[in-house]
């Protein structure tokens, strides 16, 4: 039982850990259209949020950023998702 219950409680960890580094992507790709003078929403969890990976892929070569966070960010949400869901189920 106790086996079990440190795998739980990795995979919660794991899962809030992934789910950590999708908002921490998501803060990043945001702080970067804005200080390019893209206009993004002003408070930080806003449903136009979701379409920043896509606008900063957009623009990201005529700045010349790195692509990496945009690959990474989908990832991270869905992978942190899942092992917590699997956390919380076991």
């Amino acid at each position: 039982m106790r086996e079990n219950a440190n795998t739980v409680f990795r995979l919660l960890l794991l899962g809030l850990g992934l789910v950590a580094v999708f908002l921490l992507l998501l803060a990043y790709i945001k702080f970067k259209l804005k200080d390019s003078g893209y206009g993004t929403a002003p408070l930080f969890f806003h449903p136009r949020d979701w379409e920043l990976p896509a606008d900063y892929r957009q623009v990201q070569s005529k700045h010349g950023w790195s692509p990496w966070p945009v690959y990474l960010i989908w990832p991270c949400l869905v992978a942190g998702v899942v092992s917590l869901i699997v956390g919380l189920l076991l």
